[in-house]
């Protein structure tokens, strides 16, 4: 049975920091899902030493090794080489995928050499089609284990892993995992862990904090039985009475998609003024496709000028001055008031790393949502960098979004 697994991605661009490792990271959770647990994640350079390397210590290290980019059709995509040496197998050329890679292949120069690369595979492989490219998976047996290659591009292959992988893991791993995840937006990680500090120095479950701008994340795991799915339901309704705050729980859904789709449902709009976060805010919910269903527009208002120019009094400004609570308020109604839109929402503050005042120094945030019948503000003071100010303030309007729409805690639903 299959219980861990070594992920290495392959290519010169990844090693180098030029493309962030975002691959490793999902295939890590798939198999965590599956009840396989990630011992190493490597990258390599485009190297057949290296790459051959790797593969023979993975199978040392574990029971699984996946391989992740370099079955490409240009020379400098060796992965299957590399591989095929470590495991003393011949590359072997197959008709059959050749003529469903050519069916595929654009006309440009050089495309005969390109289907005839990507046509190589390695003897004794099971091969896993590409539904959104060329090159397939392949699934290797192994003295000692298995190797399963993968496309590097994303979209491809986590095409081949939900499609492939995930499925065949289901027969081939032990028991699968049981994951819980859930959010807090209010405390920094310190705080949160003050609280439920017994429940991290526990083993089953398994519980670990994970830090993100503005949101806490706790998250609890165990074997996907009887006993395991009644420890981690209890941790979380322990973790639930311990913290004085609320802790989300949305699955693999995000928290801006459940509000868009939440809105939508209520045939409501939103609109937003926004100061410190520049855009950030209503791009979270825009990102979504229906968007428009939902978004009416909004403004960055970045100077007290644009701010009056979009409807905020001047005698706010004046007497509370443009980082504050009631201007804050202000803001929200007015972008409400210009767009005709249900909802407004606000964010101004000192992202820094200049500015501020003594009452109100660098990493001071207030943000609002307003309705017909409602006001909200919250107000934040954070010691993070400009860029995570900006993001903690996004999650803060979020929450108070979700507080305004009266939304459960709980939205773990497909």
């Amino acid at each position: 049975m299959i219980s861990t697994a070594c992920i290495i991605a392959v290519g010169d661009e990844v090693l180098t920091g030029e493309i962030a490792n975002t691959n490793s990271a999902f295939v890590a959770d798939r198999l965590l899902t599956a009840g396989v647990r990630p011992r190493r994640h490597l990258v390599v350079g485009d190297d057949p030493a290296e790459i051959r390397r790797s593969v023979q210590d993975g199978l040392a290290w574990s029971d699984l090794v996946v391989m992740i980019g370099g079955l490409g059709p240009t020379p400098d995509d060796v992965t299957k080489d590399a591989v095929a040496d470590a495991l003393g197998r011949q590359l072997i050329s197959n008709p059959e995928l050749a003529s469903l890679i050519a069916a595929r292949h654009g006309r440009n120069v050089g495309w005969e050499e390109s289907v005839a690369r990507q046509a190589r595979v390695v003897e004794g492989a099971i091969l896993w089609p590409n539904s959104a490219g060329t090159a397939p998976g392949q699934v290797l047996a192994a003295s000692k284990g298995w190797v399963v290659l993968l496309p590097g591009p994303p979209a491809e292959m986590a095409a081949i892993v939900e499609a492939y992988l995930v499925p065949w893991l289901t027969g081939h791993a032990s028991d699968s995992l049981i994951r819980e995840t859930y959010r807090a937006y209010d405390d920094g990680e310190s705080a949160v862990s003050k609280h439920i500090d017994r429940l991290l120095r526990g083993q089953h479950p398994h519980t670990g904090l994970y830090a993100r701008p503005g949101e806490i994340q706790l998250r609890l795991e165990s074997r996907d039985t009887v006993h395991g799915r009644l420890l981690v339901q209890r941790a979380a309704a322990w973790a639930r009475g311990q913290y004085p705050h609320r802790l989300y729980r949305f699955g693999r859904r995000a928290r801006s998609e459940i509000l868009l789709q939440e809105l939508t449902r209520r045939s409501l709009q939103v609109a937003a003024m926004e100061s410190l976060t520049g855009g950030m805010l209503l791009s979270r919910l825009i990102e979504w496709p229906g968007a428009s269903l939902a978004v009416a527009g909004g403004s960055i208002a970045y100077t007290d000028a644009a701010k009056i120019a979009f409807g905020v009094p001047p005698q706010v400004i004046a007497t509370y001055g443009a980082v504050s609570g009631e201007c804050a308020l202000a803001m929200a109604d007015a972008a409400r008031a210009q767009t005709g839109a249900d909802i407004g929402m606000a964010t101004t503050g000192y992202a820094g790393p200049s500015g501020g005042t003594p009452g109100h120094p660098v990493g001071t945030v207030f943000v609002a949502v307003t309705t017909a019948r409602q006001r909200e503000m919250r107000h934040r003071l954070s010691g993070a960098s400009r860029t995570d100010i900006r993001h903690m303030a996004v999650e803060q309007v979020l929450t108070l979004l979700w507080e305004v729409l009266g939304l459960a805690e709980d939205m773990d639903a497909p």
